[in-house]
């Protein structure tokens, strides 16, 4: 695995990078397994309502089985935040120019995120139950009481929606199993599942900012939604339930190349360490 470090020439720092990548990559693959879960049974009518990233561990009804998986989940995203922070940190240090400047804001910016979503998983460890889709809605009704506000929230739901159309355009765009160690027929068998997954994962974070702009446009904080509060409008819908089974379908593909990842992942020689992706 040497021959392929890019972050630091020990191949030590190189291993220990990779093994962060893997168990992070392993933990966000169970995470979004869990909320396609909670999607697709919903959307088939085998279960109430979907639940977004933060709220699908305490969703589970047996408390010891909550709290395993609690500390096993927030424990493997914080490897993934500590992956992203010090690739992201290293692009900052090495490089130069806009495109490594962005990559690297990116690779911070996730960092950032599985960061928080890290703490609020582990606060179920200790009996802390957090509710994201309430803090999403007293964060927004404080932010449109504010000068400005309808403005600003507008402004954080058009980044939300800049950055699912990101993912989405990314994903067609671009070799997305390239640091995935494996033989090119293998490559070839699970890149419909990995394109399929994450461009589904993109649509689920551009319906969050969309949720997020029409809070703005019609000043009602109770129409701001993070991931589980979306997919639950959604599927208020009539024809909600077939969106909702795309949805569900796409996190769990998204999920399975997040598991060929936490297996396979090795960075490639001259290419940025660690794809991005939500």
């Amino acid at each position: 695995m040497a021959e392929h470090c890019q972050l630091g020439s020990p191949a030590v720092q190189c291993t220990t990078l990779t093994v962060m990548a893997r168990i992070g990559f392993g933990a966000r693959g169970l995470v979004y397994l869990l909320v396609a879960a909670f999607a697709t049974t919903a959307a088939l009518g085998f279960g109430r309502q979907p639940h977004g990233i933060m709220d699908a561990v305490q969703a589970i009804p047996d408390t010891q089985l909550q709290v395993l998986l609690a500390a096993v989940i927030g424990t493997g995203l914080a490897s993934l935040a500590a992956y992203f922070a010090i690739v992201g940190l290293w692009h900052c240090c090495r490089d130069s120019g806009a495109r490594r400047w962005l990559f690297a804001a990116g690779m911070l910016g996730d960092a950032l995120i599985y960061a928080a979503v890290m703490i609020s998983i582990l606060g179920l460890v200790i009996g802390w139950h957090a509710d994201g889709e309430r803090q999403t809605q007293i964060w927004t009704a404080w932010a449109l009481g504010q000068p400005f506000g309808r403005v600003i929230v507008g402004v954080i739901g058009l980044l939300i929606l800049a950055c699912g159309i990101g993912v989405i355009v990314w994903v067609m765009t671009t070799d997305i199993d390239d640091d995935v160690d494996l033989p090119e027929d293998q490559k070839r068998a699970i890149e419909p599942i990995g394109r399929y997954g994450l461009a589904g994962r993109g649509l689920a974070v551009s319906l969050v900012g969309v949720y997020w702009m029409s809070a703005a446009i019609h000043a009602e904080a109770s129409e701001a939604h993070e991931l589980g509060g979306t997919l639950q409008a959604v599927q208020q819908n009539p024809k909600g339930w077939l969106l909702l089974l795309t949805l569900g379908l796409a996190l769990a593909a998204s999920a399975v190349f997040d598991f060929v990842e936490a297996l396979y992942h090795c960075p490639q020689a001259g290419k940025p360490e660690g794809t991005r992706r939500l």
